[in-house]
């Protein structure tokens, strides 16, 4: 039979018109309610242990060439004694204790939302330990709160947002961080009826723009072994700014190959397909692919509402994490973030990292802190990702950062 571009257009539109067709109903939204409280199984992460390798990709996945986390003989003359994890490096790791959800548990929650897209919008996090070689952590997971939100000018219509609180601890049984992170559950129909960033043009790059990135890139500011000291501190001063573009599909290539994002090839593919159906969606060959190619296939990112393909969220912290600890240096803790993720970051954007010194102070337990302003901003000059950090640092009188207490109420 011989099948014409016409039968292929009709046939591909017929079958993929489940893949915008997922919507906001009262029944999903009490079905994602049922699942607040459940911890979320995860047995394997995609890494089981720290190990020297498994930081190190980590870290170049979002560029970072830090010696603390690639380069295990300098990072063995550091405060820490050994190489240490990136802040991020928590979401490529963690096994649960909870080894299943109960059927009768896993029924009231069953498709809630299915077919609904997922923006990540913003996260939270506390550090309390560092990450070590040879640590194996496992983690709570839970669902913590579901809202129903007004619409947007993006999404099109009402939007869910939900919340998951996340625990790690190590093997010695200490609390290692926190981790609050916050979705926006759309239809995908409805956002991409508003093509409200249809106009944002792909910028084109002449020699001398791209001369101005690798410049700022052999400038890059990182303190490293010069400790820096609360004394010597100044609020309002700026943190050297770093670059991270034009972003690039080989880029997010490098990320995802050192976070790991949970996706599965060939016939794990068609297995995780098995188990979760409305995670996938047909291509433009008719082919089921993940929905989470938005971030690297301009034809799907347009069917759900952006002119191109757009990073992750996940990376944008990475980034933030990046600027501060190139300023804090080796001897400083990064104790709390908070950022948030207000616009998109396309395929083409550079994205210049910048922040300032807005606080300082001293705990009443005698930490050392400093509160930062962060941000993401991209060549058009649009903050894509505002952010707040606060370090504890080394002080000259009262000695090295002390790190910070895990709270008592863990989980809650």
């Amino acid at each position: 039979m011989l099948v014409t571009d016409g039968d292929t257009a009709r046939d591909l539109e017929a079958r993929s018109a489940q893949d915008t067709a997922g919507k906001i109903t009262d029944e999903g939204i009490e079905r994602m309610r049922a699942r607040i409280g459940v911890e979320i199984p995860q047995l394997v992460p995609f890494n089981e242990y720290a190990t020297i390798d498994s930081i190190r990709h980590y870290a170049q996945g979002y560029g970072d060439d830090n010696p603390l986390f690639v380069d295990p003989q300098s990072a063995a003359g550091t405060r820490w004694g050994q190489t240490i994890a990136p802040p991020g490096f928590l979401v490529t790791t963690g096994v649960s204790e909870t080894k299943a959800i109960p059927p009768e548990v896993r029924a009231r929650g069953a498709h809630a939302l299915a077919g609904v897209h997922e923006f990540f919008s913003g996260d939270e996090w506390e550090w309390f330990r560092p990450i070590y070689p040879g640590d194996r952590l496992t983690k709570r997971k839970a669902l913590r709160t579901v809202d129903v939100k007004v619409s947007s000018t993006f999404t099109g219509g009402r939007s869910v947002l939900i919340r998951y609180r996340t625990d790690w601890f190590n093997q010695d049984g200490p609390l290692v961080a926190s981790y609050w992170e916050t979705y926006v559950r759309a239809e995908r129909g409805a956002a991409a009826s508003t093509k409200k960033n249809f106009t944002i043009e792909r910028p084109y790059y002449t020699e001398e723009m791209v001369r101005e990135i690798e410049e700022a890139y052999e400038r890059e500011f990182r303190r490293g072994a010069d400790t820096l000291f609360w004394e010597d501190v100044t609020v309002g001063e700026e943190l050297p700014a770093i670059v991270k573009g034009a972003l690039k599909a080989t880029d997010m290539l490098s990320w995802v190959r050192g976070w790991g994002a949970g996706m599965h090839a060939f016939k794990l593919a068609y297995r995780h397909k098995q188990k979760r159906p409305k995670f996938y969606s047909l291509n433009e060959w008719g082919y089921p692919d993940v929905v989470e190619r938005v971030h690297w296939d301009d034809g799907w990112a347009q069917k759900i509402g952006n002119p191109y393909a757009y990073d992750f969220g996940k990376m944008r912290n990475a980034w933030m994490c990046h600027l501060i600890i190139n300023w804090m240096g080796d001897d400083g803790w990064l104790w709390k973030m908070s950022d948030q993720f207000r616009a998109f970051n396309y395929y083409g954007d550079t994205t210049w990292v910048k922040g300032s010194v807005t606080g300082k102070d001293v705990t009443p337990e005698g930490r050392h802190v400093v509160d930062l302003e962060v941000r993401c901003e991209n060549q058009r000059g649009v903050v894509s990702a505002p952010g707040t950090a606060r370090v504890i640092l080394p002080s000259k009188t009262h000695g090295a950062a002390v790190l910070p207490d895990p709270p008592t109420d863990v989980g809650g």
